[in-house]
């Protein structure tokens, strides 16, 4: 978001373009959560992937801002810079938590809760650790590398929980 959001005249309406798109995002990701199924460990499986994946390429496209400044310059970069770097991240997590919703639901025992509360929680610290790094983080892309492996690490987590509670990991 800092690269997206600049200081000087405009930065209302950057912030608030970035913010709602995110919220958008969000919104659409958790509206996608899949029905029970079978097959919903390995949809959520796919869906994990798909994230991290959004994250490479978020981080990629960071570095290549990062390294060339007229990336980001025009309306079209700015417009894939929005999308990569904020809708599309954003979405998948949503896609996820949906997911991890719809396998709390169809647990049977009720021992796995919905991932809603937990989400926010970690968005918050997530955002207080960002104002603290962003001014330090010698690139933007260092910080979406953070994410990467704090979602790797919140798979194999989220997989020991769901695997003592007799299901199959989502992170292997």
């Amino acid at each position: 978001m800092g690269m997206l959001v600049y200081a000087g005249e405009g930065f209302q309406r950057s912030l608030t373009t970035v913010l709602a798109v995110e919220a958008v995002a969000l919104g659409v990701g958790l509206w996608s959560a899949p029905a029970p199924h079978p097959a919903l460990i390995d949809r959520l499986r796919r869906r994990w992937t798909v994230c991290l994946v959004s994250f490479m390429t978020a981080t990629g496209y960071g570095v290549a801002w990062s390294v060339s400044p007229t990336i980001g310059s025009g309306p079209a970069g700015q417009a894939l810079g929005l999308t990569l770097l904020a809708a599309a991240p954003v979405f998948t997590c949503g896609t996820v938590l949906g997911g991890m919703g719809s396998v709390a639901r169809s647990d049977a025992d009720g021992a796995l809760r919905e991932p809603g509360a937990a989400a926010a929680l970690g968005a918050g610290l997530g955002f207080v650790l960002t104002g603290l790094l962003l001014p330090r983080a010698p690139i933007p892309a260092s910080l979406l590398v953070g994410c990467l492996v704090l979602l790797s690490a919140g798979g194999l987590v989220y997989g020991v929980v769901l695997g003592r509670q007799g299901g199959e990991s989502p992170a292997t």
